[in-house]
């Protein structure tokens, strides 16, 4: 009996325990509840939170209309709403995506009223690769209140809400539309644009891709240009101004046709078959710089070899394909000294600026700690890709070794300069000749 009366006690003491502790934690909720703030009190106090954690400012260069959100999160632009009964129209990107979107609506204005028409508006569509079909075309005019195509009525607040409008995030469940990523494309447009003259230069295909007879034409105000002799080596801003011929991750063997009138591009062609690479695709945009010519009768010091009778070679290692015939503004970083069968055979290297890293690359020191490997990669490219035709390696002067800017610069000067005088040897010879703004010359 003892020993079962204390296993009893014990079983009481233990259940008193439990029960107190049971006590406890209901009164521990009570009090919780009693000082939780209620719902509506929740929502306000969450809304002054995320009002101390985040700040309207005005957006330099953009308006008075419009202002950046900045916080915790990536800055918001916000455009207010100019007229009754229409929404703010909130841009999640950067304000320099936005400011560049401003820079090319007021290159594009005509007038000191920052005015666009609706075949403005088309013009950026195109610029950026976006035509629009007659629907969208007719929405335009619908949604400007313009009368015609021609009428001065797009706001750049009115442009902002289009663009928005077309590129709705709602309709956009990759959301590709609504990042920055996409937006940047008009800081490509805006460096298009920087030079006037150079942004009015279009282009256009003739003849089948496939095909012996296929040619890329420049034009510039209804009237035909040559990009080797009309297109400027240079701009204002001391950028050089870069022709792709062959676009990176291709490896058709587009060139400017020095042999013809007014010098369309054109692939080239070997015993009557249109010549790729067979090594591969390009690693990167391939072109030259106009107004420019390596003299086949000069022996360069650097080489021992006489110029190769073209333009000088261009390579862009910016991360942006560019297409045949499109000109984007460079700077010089760097050049490799190529021997290509016993010619000289310069590659300058550059970068387009406005590709991302340009801003951190003036040099072949910065090219290397920035895209490590890339002049080793480019090398090897260069070296070797004519062995898949069977033929042998190719050769390099300056010891084999990659040049800075300084250098390159100094070597695309003396081509501009070799240019210079090839064009005034046509002309005592009497075969240049001047149509228009066209220069015809031919070597």
């Amino acid at each position: 009996m003892p020993a079962a009366q204390s296993k009893m006690d014990a079983l009481v003491t233990f259940t008193s325990v439990v029960a107190n502790f049971a006590t406890v934690g209901a009164l521990l909720y009570m009090i919780q509840q009693m000082n939780k703030p209620a719902r509506g009190d929740d929502f306000a106090s969450a809304v002054r939170q995320s009002r101390s954690q985040s700040r309207l400012e005005p957006a330099a260069n953009l308006g008075e209309d419009v202002m950046v959100k900045k916080g915790k999160d990536k800055p918001e632009v916000i455009v207010r709403a100019s007229s009754p009964g229409a929404k703010d129209v909130i841009i999640r990107d950067s304000p320099e995506a936005v400011e560049a979107m401003k820079k090319v609506f007021t290159r594009l204005c005509s007038s000191s009223r920052e005015l666009l028409s609706v075949d403005d508006v088309l013009k950026v569509h195109n610029l950026l690769g976006e035509p629009v079909d007659e629907k969208e075309s007719s929405d335009m005019l619908k949604f400007f209140g313009a009368k015609d195509a021609k009428e001065l009525v797009v706001t750049f607040d009115m442009f902002i809400r289009w663009w928005s409008a077309l590129h709705d995030s709602t309709a956009d469940p990759q959301g590709y539309y609504s990042q920055e990523r996409y937006r940047q494309r008009f800081k490509v447009l805006q460096s298009r644009l920087k030079d006037p003259n150079t942004a009015r230069i279009t282009t256009y295909a003739e003849g089948d891709p496939t095909s012996r007879r296929y040619r890329v034409h420049f034009t510039q105000d209804g009237c035909h240009l040559s990009p080797w002799h009309d297109v400027p080596l240079k701009n204002s801003d001391g950028s050089f101004n870069f022709i792709c011929e062959i676009p990176k991750w291709t490896r058709k063997k587009f060139e400017i046709a020095t042999g013809e009138d007014l010098n369309p591009i054109k692939q080239d062609v070997k015993n009557g078959v249109l010549r790729e690479y067979k090594w591969g695709d390009m690693l990167f945009n391939y072109g030259c710089f106009p107004q420019t010519w390596e003299d086949p009768k000069v022996i360069s010091e650097e080489t021992g070899c006489p110029g190769d009778n073209d333009p000088i070679d261009v390579i862009e290692l910016g991360t942006r394909q560019r297409p045949t015939g499109s000109i984007t503004r460079v700077k010089i970083i760097g050049l490799i000294a190529m021997i290509d069968a016993d010619e000289t055979d310069w590659k300058v290297l550059t970068i387009a600026l406005d590709d991302d890293r340009a801003p951190n690359i003036q040099d072949l020191s910065d090219l290397d700690a920035h895209m490590p490997g890339v002049t080793a990669a480019l090398t090897h490219w260069l070296r070797y890709y004519k062995t898949a035709e069977g033929k042998d390696e190719n050769k390099f002067g300056c010891g084999g070794k990659p040049q800075g800017a300084a250098f390159a610069t100094r070597i695309v000067e003396e081509t501009h300069e070799a240019w210079k005088k090839l064009l005034a040897d046509r002309k005592s010879e009497g075969s240049l000749r001047r149509v228009g703004s066209s220069t015809i010359a031919t070597v």
